[in-house]
């Protein structure tokens, strides 16, 4: 099994800032005036070794991973970051001044190499926290696809896709007035009359 691309990429970056790193180290004009810039590139060179390491292989146990992250949280990102302090606190004295052993420019252009190689560092880290080496099981996936697959779904209606007619409900009828004989309406508009003290016309 290959490394993941990604892992393999972010590999390549770190190893290949390092190496810019220490050659930036190397050639500053006051290198052989202090001491602690060697020791910086004898951790920054085993670095690159653990780096050109984990490129060779097929795959990184989590010993292997666990040792590279440890390396350089341990060693090598100190000296990074010791080192950005440093040549910030360089570019703030004036020329004149005694401490001043490197150009203003020069530190800040190096610290560029430092900064972009502490940047690659913490994102193979977090790379290598991700353990791509577990195990996955295809068959389980498809075992369980398949059978929500084959389960049948839930009928909603039955078989029988003719929907029955509706029953129609007649509307309901207006009103109609009751329709009097002709003999009661007469009848009733007789006695109405009387009532009022009036004569029955038709009666007479």
């Amino acid at each position: 099994m290959a490394l993941d691309p990604s892992l393999v990429s972010g590999l390549q970056t770190a190893q290949k800032g390092i190496v810019l790193v220490i050659r930036d180290l190397q050639k500053r004009p006051d290198y052989s005036k202090q001491p602690d810039f060697k020791t910086y590139v004898t951790r920054f060179n085993a670095y690159n070794q653990a780096l050109l390491n984990a490129l060779a292989q097929s795959t990184l146990s989590s010993d292997m991973r666990e040792a590279l992250v440890t390396q350089s949280k341990n060693d090598v990102l100190p000296d990074i970051e010791k080192l950005i302090h440093d040549n910030i606190a360089q570019s703030r004295m004036g020329q004149l001044n005694t401490n001043q052993t490197i150009s203003a420019p020069l530190a800040l252009e190096q610290n560029k190499t430092l900064s972009a190689e502490q940047a690659d560092i913490q994102s193979l880290n977090a790379l290598l926290s991700v353990d791509d080496t577990t195990d996955t099981n295809p068959e389980q996936s498809n075992t369980q696809s398949n059978s929500n697959e084959d389960s049948p779904e839930p009928q909603t209606r039955p078989n029988d896709t003719t929907d029955p007619e509706p029953v129609q409900t007649p509307p309901p009828r207006p009103y109609a007035p009751e329709i009097i004989p002709e003999i009661e309406v007469i009848s009733r508009f007789s006695e109405w009359a009387r009532s009022l003290g009036g004569e029955d016309t038709d009666a007479a």
